[in-house]
């Protein structure tokens, strides 16, 4: 039989700590803590890309008990969400399921995660045959810790978008929106060689309110330049990146500005709470940040627009 073969190496992952018994990591993305434990024998670590967000084990967030399994199977039920691949998500009375599959090990899943109607605390099964258990292993292993993200995120507390996100030298946050192939990757690089700019991440940037304005924060989820930041700062300005024959703005107006950000955001489509909370939010954001679309040719001159505007 195959075992699964996960991301994470003893020499780069975060060593687990023992409290009363327990394995615990930790670790934080767009301000949101997600806390996972162990009562038996899981020995877990951090994936290497989350080890920049690692954080104290045992603050307040999202709490994930993590245990061994000998028997998982797929429910027998239609799924509310099924992804075309790799995972499923079911409705149950008191929450959600998450069920994994991947063909090449077998039929059963190879791991299975609950959690409440809120995602603030959830129970995550490994099936045991699938896993070289002598390894650390990190249970939230991508896509679930993102799918967690979003499905928190839905619930109240912010967006996360497909975008790149950058700090200028004033520590204003600029945010590049764009889909595969828009230039997000592009944009990051040619401002990383901005002296005093920094960048949240080249693909992935979550969006919350906080102390009555809009944040931008970096999420380990990064593209193809491979940039990704635990740091956050308040956003300035929105772009809609568009290859051009000269880099240029032009104002969107409100509607499409919210409808554009809304295209480029992950959200829960299964959830009717979570779709009417993201657009609710979204059009916030395009009614308190100026949005554009930004036009441009892929060299310095992209960067000097941007600059060169007055905010």
């Amino acid at each position: 039989m195959q075992r699964l073969q996960t991301n994470v190496t003893q020499t780069a992952a975060v060593v687990p700590c023992k409290t009363g018994g327990q394995r615990q990591i930790a670790f934080c993305v767009g301000g949101t803590n997600f806390d996972l434990f162990s009562d038996g024998d899981v020995e877990m670590a951090l994936d290497p890309g989350l080890l920049d967000f690692a954080v104290k084990p045992g603050s307040t967030g999202v709490k994930i008990q993590v245990d061994w399994t000998e028997d998982l199977e797929m429910p027998k039920r239609v799924p509310v969400f099924h992804s075309g691949g790799l995972w499923s998500i079911f409705e149950e009375s008191l929450g959600y399921r998450f069920y994994f599959l991947a063909p090449h090990l077998g039929s059963a899943p190879y791991k299975a995660a609950w959690f409440n109607p809120e995602f603030s605390c959830g129970h995550l099964v490994l099936f045991r045959p699938y896993f070289d258990a002598s390894r650390p292993i990190y249970p939230l292993e991508y896509p679930l810790d993102e799918l967690l993200m979003i499905h928190r995120l839905a619930c109240g507390e912010g967006v996360e978008v497909h975008a790149v996100g950058i700090v200028d030298e004033a520590r204003r946050g600029h945010l590049f929106l764009g889909h595969s192939g828009a230039g997000k990757s592009t944009t990051a690089r040619l401002w990383q060689s901005r002296a005093n700019a920094q960048i949240l991440s080249d693909d992935r940037i979550i969006l919350r309110a906080r102390d009555g304005r809009i944040w931008m924060h970096g999420t380990p989820w990064h593209g193809d330049a491979g940039i990704a930041s635990p740091e956050s700062a308040p956003l300035a300005r929105v772009y809609l990146l568009e290859h051009g024959s000269k880099s240029e703005l032009f104002p969107l107006s409100r509607g499409r500005a919210a409808a554009e950000l809304f295209a480029r955001s992950f959200v829960p489509h299964h959830s009717q709470k979570g779709v009417q909370f993201t657009l609710r939010f979204l059009d916030r954001v395009a009614q308190e940040i100026p949005c554009f679309v930004f036009r441009f040719v892929p060299d310095q001159t992209a960067v000097e627009a941007i600059c060169r505007a007055e905010i």
